[in-house]
This record gives C-alpha cells, sequence and structure tokens, in this order.
C-alpha cells in the first residue's frame, strides 16, 4: 500500500506494510506426540475455524505453497488435506486464484457427483428421492451428459478427486467404460442403466430391462390375448433398448402372439387390435392421435402399454396403461447405499399399471 504527499513542488511516497488478511492464515499448534496424521491435523484446524465462524463460505484459505513454507511440510500431505475436504464439499478450488470455502456445514460426509444422460419428468423424481435421503448427511450436484460422448468425458475427467461419490447413468459408447475406469473404482456406483456391462465392475441401482418386459407381459397374458398382435415401437437400439426387445420377442415366442418390432410408427401399418407397446413418449402421442383420428376405442381397438410412469399418463385418453421402474424408490436405494456404506448390486422394482388403454 502507497501513501503519496504533497510538500510544495515535490511528491513523496511512503510504503506502507499490507494489512494481513487472517482469514487467509490458519494457525495450527501440531501435536508432533499424536498417532493422528497431519494432514488429518489440517482437516481438523479448518473444520474448525469454520465451525466457530472464523472461516466463512467464500473466505479464501492458504495455498498448497504457504501452507508447506509455514509448517515446513510436504506439499503431499496438505495436498491430501484439501482433497479431502473438496471431496466433501466444504472447500473448493478455482484455477489461478486458490482454495475457498464453500460449504460452512461441516457435518457432511459425502459430497456426491449425478452424473445423469437428461432430465425428464421421471428422473426428475428420481433426482428428488435421491436428494432428500441424502440431504441430513451430504450434498449432491447434478450434470447431464445428453448421451454426448465428449461431455460426458468432460464431466468425468473434471471431477477427478472432487467428490467423495460418483453416481453415473453411462452413456452407451465403448470408450465410455476407460473415462469411469479413471475414477477411484471403490466410489463408483451405476444407476438405471447399464446393469450388464458394468455389473462386475461396481456396485449399482438399475432397471432389469430384458427380464421385466418379460415377467410383466407374462404376468398380464390375459390382457395380451385380447389382441390380435404386439407391437414394440423403439426408435434406438442403445443397449438397454436391444435387452428390451429381447425380453419382448422371448415373451411373443412362448405366448405365443403375432409379434413385430418398428422404429418408425408412423410408416407402420397399423391393423384393427393391434397393441403396441411405445418407449418414446412422442410414440405415444401419435398413436393417441392415431386412435382419435379413426374413432378407435383404446383398450379395444387399440392398445397401449406406454414405458415409465408420468402423472399424465394418468390422465391422457382416460388413462395410459405403463410399465415403469419405481424411479423414486430407485433413488432412494442408491442414496442408503452411500449413506450406509454398501456395495450392493440391485435390481430396482418394476411395475405394470393397468388403465384403460390396454
Amino acid at each position: 500500500m502507497c501513501l503519496y504527499l504533497v510538500l510544495k513542488n515535490y511528491y513523496f511516497y511512503i510504503v506502507l506494510p499490507r494489512r494481513l488478511d487472517m482469514r487467509n492464515h490458519i494457525d495450527i499448534q501440531f501435536e508432533h506426540n499424536l498417532s493422528i496424521p497431519k494432514y488429518r491435523q489440517i482437516i481438523n484446524a479448518i473444520q474448525q475455524k469454520i465451525k466457530i465462524g472464523e472461516l466463512k463460505k467464500g473466505d479464501k484459505i492458504p495455498s498448497l505453497n504457504m501452507f508447506c513454507q509455514q509448517y515446513g511440510l510436504s506439499q503431499d500431505t496438505v495436498l491430501m488435506a484439501y482433497n479431502e475436504l473438496k471431496a466433501k464439499g466444504i472447500i473448493t478450488s478455482q484455477v489461478g486464484k486458490g482454495y475457498f470455502v464453500q460449504n460452512e456445514n461441516t457435518d457432511l460426509k459425502h459430497k456426491v457427483l449425478l452424473v445423469f444422460d437428461r432430465l425428464t419428468a421421471y428422473k426428475e423424481e428420481l433426482y428428488d428421492a435421491f436428494k432428500e435421503a441424502l440431504q441430513k448427511d451430504g450434498s449432491e450436484q447434478i450434470f447431464f451428459h445428453h448421451n454426448n460422448l465428449k461431455m460426458f468425458q468432460t464431466i468425468i475427467n473434471g471431477s477427478i478427486g472432487d467428490y467423495s461419490e460418483y453416481v453415473i447413468m453411462p452413456i452407451d459408447h465403448p470408450d465410455a467404460q476407460s473415462t469411469i475406469g479413471k475414477l477411484p473404482s471403490n466410489k463408483v456406483f451405476i444407476l438405471d442403466q447399464g446393469r450388464k456391462q458394468y455389473m462386475d465392475l461396481y456396485p449399482y441401482v438399475c432397471q432389469d430391462f430384458e427380464r421385466d418386459i418379460y415377467r410383466l407381459l407374462k404376468k398380464n397374458s390375459d390382457l395380451v390375448s385380447k389382441y390380435q398382435r404386439m407391437v414394440l415401437v423403439i426408435r434406438h437400439q442403445k443397449l438397454h433398448f436391444k435387452d428390451i426387445v429381447t425380453g419382448f420377442r422371448d415373451f411373443c415366442k412362448q405366448h405365443p402372439i403375432a409379434s413385430e418390432i418398428v422404429a418408425d410408427i408412423k410408416s407402420f401399418e397399423i391393423r384393427p387390435v393391434d397393441a403396441f407397446v411405445v418407449v418414446d413418449d412422442r410414440d405415444l402421442e401419435f398413436l393417441v392421435r392415431y386412435s382419435i383420428k379413426n374413432q378407435q376405442e383404446l383398450g379395444k381397438d387399440l392398445g397401449i402399454v406406454s414405458y415409465n410412469e408420468t402423472p399424465l399418463k394418468g390422465i391422457v385418453a382416460s388413462g395410459i396403461t405403463t410399465i415403469s421402474t419405481d424411479f423414486a424408490q430407485m433413488g432412494k436405494n442408491m442414496a442408503e447405499m452411500i449413506l450406509n456404506h454398501q456395495k450392493l448390486k440391485l435390481d430396482n422394482h418394476f411395475i405394470m399399471t393397468i388403465r384403460s388403454s390396454f
């Protein structure tokens, strides 16, 4: 800091000492005779300073070099402490700026990264249930990869070491597994899809797409018998969609009933007393409009079963029959697995809600 003085026609300046920012100074009395390692003593000291209010959210804390010079510690020791505090969500780092207090709640045990494919009504239900179950002992941050490999890689690569757990909806790409493999394997959990590909690598809460459609159609085979033909409308051939195709084919062969699998419903010839299983809501909309235009009664002249339950499907066209996993339960199961330090492999509960469309 400079203080300028003017004396007649001469200018003078006096250099004053810069005021020491005490919040950028952590006073630690290291106990060298204790069994507690020094990195742990750093963690405890910073957490205590936050608890008593000497450090607030947004305050800057000493850099690695400052800590090392002040106490004669190795950079690895300080970095270990800072990485754990980052993983708990207590501090954060900004490139070129340093380390800052991010959360004043030092009792949080978990800072979880959620990597979803996209946000839909049912994925939002999953997220809300996870967040509610986790909130007492942790915090979460969510990103969406939109089934884009580069985006998926950017999210994963940019998060390494910053979280206590990583909950991932994988992308269907050959390079996805090696990307996930960059994360600490004991901190990775697979969610919703990827059961077959990752079941030997990580704990998971997933849908069993092949078994579930087969089981539910078989359980309701009396309703299926009303129709002349079953048609699965599936636009994409991602891995878990292929499992749906396999389960559907197995049921139709064993029932038996005439069946078709189509990607484009708009170019498909719809016959009287066809029943459709649709994965994409755009195909559901097309079939509902088709039934109205052609004065076909749903559940009699034309049957519809839609994937994934939403509130609107209980209202549209006097009610659309759905087959769906319990997304709220999926989120709760994943949060409880993390909170209880469990490494489980759970197939999430799957249900069929019968309404007038089938």
